[in-house]
C-alpha cells in the first residue's frame, strides 16, 4: 500500500495563499510606511513652527535690548532698594546724620513680593537673620548668608537661559533658521551675555554680591521669558526675585529697628 501524495491542486493552493500573504504584507508595510511619512512630515513643520517663532522672538531681543523682559527688570528694580538700602547701613555704621526714611523703596519691595508669590507653603520656616542682630551695628543686607545663596541661583539661571537659546540656535541650522546675518548676530548677543555672567561671577566670588546681582539683573539676554525655551527658567526667576523683595523687606524691618534704637540712645 503507498501512502498518500499531495495533490498538485493543494500545492497550488497553497503557493497562491503564499503569494496573497506576501501581497498583503508588502501592502500593510506601505501603508505603516506611508503613515510614518505623514507623521514625521506633521513633527518636522510642527517642530520648525517651534523653532522658527522661538528665534524670530529672540532675534528680535537683540535687535531692542532696551526692551527688558518683566521680570529681570522687577529684579533689577529691587537689588536698587537693596543697595539704596545697604547705603543707609553704611552711613549709620560710620555714625552719620540720620536722614529721613523713604517709602518709595519699602513700597516697591512689597508690590515686587506680591507679584512673584505664588502659592504659600502650609508652613513657612522662620528665616535666619541672626547676621543682624549684632548689638550696636547698622544690618547690611551684603552680609547676609542668603545673599550669596540667591546670587548663586541667579547666575546659574542666566546660564541655563543662555544655554536653551544656544540650543535653539542650533536647532534651526536643521530648518536653516534664522536667515540673512541674524544668526551670527544672535549668536554674538548670546556670548556677550555668558561672558558678563562669568564677570558677575568673579564679583559675586570677591565679595561684591550687590554688583553681581546688578550686573546679572541688568543683562540682556535674547532669549524672552514667555514662550519656548525662555519659559523653562520664568519660574526659576521668579523665585528669586520674590526671594530678594523679601530679604528686602526683611532688612528695611531690621534697619527702621536700629535707627529707632539709635534715637532713643541719642534722646538719653
Amino acid at each position: 500500500m503507498t501512502g498518500s501524495r499531495p495533490s498538485n491542486r493543494t500545492v497550488e493552493w497553497n503557493t497562491e495563499e503564499l503569494e496573497w500573504i506576501a501581497a498583503a504584507t508588502a501592502t500593510a508595510a506601505l501603508v505603516v510606511l506611508g503613515g510614518a511619512r505623514a507623521v514625521a512630515g506633521i513633527r518636522f513643520r510642527r517642530d520648525r513652527t517651534l523653532i522658527a517663532d522661538a528665534l524670530e522672538r529672540m532675534c528680535a531681543s537683540v535687535s531692542e535690548p532696551a526692551v527688558r523682559p518683566r521680570l529681570r527688570s522687577l529684579g533689577r528694580d529691587v537689588v536698587e532698594v537693596l543697595v539704596s538700602q545697604d547705603d543707609t547701613a553704611l552711613s549709620l555704621r560710620a555714625k552719620a546724620p540720620l536722614v529721613e526714611d523713604s517709602t518709595a523703596g519699602p513700597a516697591l519691595l512689597i508690590t515686587a513680593d506680591a507679584v512673584t508669590t505664588t502659592v504659600e507653603p502650609m508652613r513657612r520656616e522662620r528665616p535666619d537673620d541672626s547676621v543682624w542682630e549684632e548689638a550696636g551695628v547698622a544690618p547690611s543686607v551684603a552680609e547676609h548668608p542668603q545673599l550669596r545663596e540667591i546670587t548663586g541661583q541667579l547666575g546659574r539661571s542666566t546660564s541655563r537661559l543662555i544655554a536653551m537659546g544656544r540650543r535653539v540656535l542650533d536647532e534651526g541650522e536643521r530648518f536653516g533658521l534664522p536667515e540673512g546675518e541674524a544668526k551670527g548676530s544672535l549668536a554674538a548677543a548670546l556670548e556677550r551675555a555668558q561672558e558678563a555672567v562669568r564677570d558677575a561671577e568673579l564679583m559675586a566670588g570677591n565679595g561684591r554680591l550687590l554688583a553681581a546681582l546688578a550686573a546679572l539683573t541688568e543683562l540682556a539676554v535674547p532669549v524672552p521669558e514667555s514662550g519656548f525655551p525662555g519659559q523653562a527658567v520664568a519660574d526659576e526667576l521668579r523665585l528669586q526675585v520674590n526671594a530678594l523683595a523679601r530679604l528686602g523687606i526683611r532688612h528695611h524691618a531690621a534697619l527702621a529697628q536700629f535707627r529707632d534704637a539709635r534715637i532713643r540712645e541719642e534722646r538719653r
